[in-house]
């Protein structure tokens, strides 16, 4: 996965809007599984515009039933996390049902 852009606010992995895990899990219903609360939120949440990839080797593993989904792993160029539709858990708003 080229880009993975974060836009949930609180997480240890989110550096100026670039997930910085190893592996990122989807789960079935597009939460995100890697998603960890972060002790020092505004460390991690230095502006909300979106930077330049800072990864080109991640990967999303997907259990979503997305379009994207090839064999458990994401096959998207990028995706992007956040809180989507007053969830207030990060999703996969990249989503595409099947």
């Amino acid at each position: 996965m080229y880009d993975l852009k974060c836009k949930r606010k609180g997480c240890t992995y989110n550096k100026n809007s670039n997930c910085t895990a190893k592996v990122v899990e989807v789960k079935k219903d597009t939460g995100c599984n890697t998603y960890q609360p972060s002790e020092k939120p505004i460390e991690n949440e230095v502006e909300r515009i979106g930077q330049p990839p800072i990864r080109k080797d991640i990967e999303v593993d997907c259990h979503a039933d997305c379009l994207f989904n090839h064999n458990d792993i994401c096959s998207a160029n990028g995706i992007t996390v956040q809180t989507c539709d007053n969830v207030s858990c990060p999703n996969c708003c990249t989503y595409q049902p099947k």
